[in-house]
């Protein structure tokens, strides 16, 4: 007796099993750290017979990263992280994940309904996660003027998909910036937002926006009002005296050779004037000691006689 009550319950529960198939899947693609995403559970039609009746069956999620009971008949352990949803006149129900993670994925999650139940890792794709830039996490390290040209770096943090920059300049579109990926992670990456302002070809002074496109959002991560116009003037006098000060330099270099030229030429006269005298004296002495004692007497007679005329 008590062999064919068990075995009666047995079908029973066997019969309650196959009668109904349940199944949950993500509904909001794509989707977005620090936002809520919603995991929905089908179940479908239930067969009525005389051991159950529809509507009374219990419904439960389970799942995280320690695969804990999250939710059960409307009411949730952690009400803050998790929430149930249901519709009326009809057995499926979700479950609310506030302010998505990543240890939220990559785990398993069940949806049971009576003895129907469905288990799942919830994972995503890294194109269908989009990650926008915070403002805390958006760093401005960069931002010269070389030749004309203003040149910004802007570093984004943990954004996904690598985004599409654009420069605006007083309202109307520039060009695109350049984009590179300093930093891949699993979900999303750190980039580096380059772009080269053309300061004297569309102006010095306005407003200028840099705009970058996540799949279907726009976010300005650079807005501000830039005069390059004073900054060009202020560099004026800087650059004059620079320039006179080479000048100068020039001019005073120049004198100093001139006066190292002339200062030689002036040596090398005087050497070559003494050089002559020597010879000229030397000649002299020469010609004196050639002459007879009665030439050298007839010469200083000559040379009396006119001293005294």
């Amino acid at each position: 007796m008590n062999r064919m009550l068990v075995y009666i319950v047995m079908m029973v529960l066997a019969l309650n099993k196959v009668s109904t198939s349940a199944s949950w899947n993500l509904t909001t693609l794509p989707v977005s750290f620090g936002k809520d995403v919603i995991l929905w559970c089908s179940v479908g039609e239930k067969k009525e017979n005389k051991f159950s009746k529809q509507g009374t069956d219990l419904q439960q999620w389970t799942g995280g990263q320690q695969y804990d009971l999250l939710c059960m008949d409307n009411k949730c352990l952690n009400p803050s992280k998790y929430e149930m949803l249901t519709r009326n006149n009809s057995q499926d129900f979700g479950l609310l994940i506030h302010n998505l993670s990543e240890s939220d994925l990559d785990c398993q999650y069940t949806c049971s309904c009576g003895f129907s139940d469905f288990t799942k890792n919830l994972s995503v794709e890294p194109k269908h996660v989009m990650s926008l830039p915070a403002n805390e996490t958006t760093t401005t390290y960069g931002k010269n003027i070389n030749s004309g040209k203003m040149e910004i770096e802007i570093v984004l943090e943990k954004v996904n998909p690598v985004p599409v920059c654009s420069a605006l300049f007083k309202g109307l579109f520039i060009n695109e910036t350049t984009v590179a990926v300093i930093k891949w992670y699993t979900y999303y990456n750190d980039v580096k937002v380059i772009y080269n302002f053309p300061v004297d070809s569309i102006g010095c002074e306005g407003r200028l926006q840099i705009l970058c496109t996540f799949v279907y959002r726009n976010v300005t991560i650079f807005d501000e009002y830039i005069d390059l116009c004073q900054e060009e003037n202020a560099n004026m006098p800087t650059m004059t005296l620079l320039g006179i000060g080479f000048s100068g330099s020039v001019i005073i270099l120049s004198i100093c050779i001139w006066l190292t030229k002339r200062r030689k030429a002036q040596f090398g006269l005087q050497c070559w004037t003494n050089e002559k005298k020597k010879q000229v004296e030397r000649i002299n002495d020469n010609h004196v000691q050639l002459l007879t004692p009665s030439e050298k007497y007839q010469q200083e007679k000559e040379t009396s006689t006119m001293m005294e005329v």
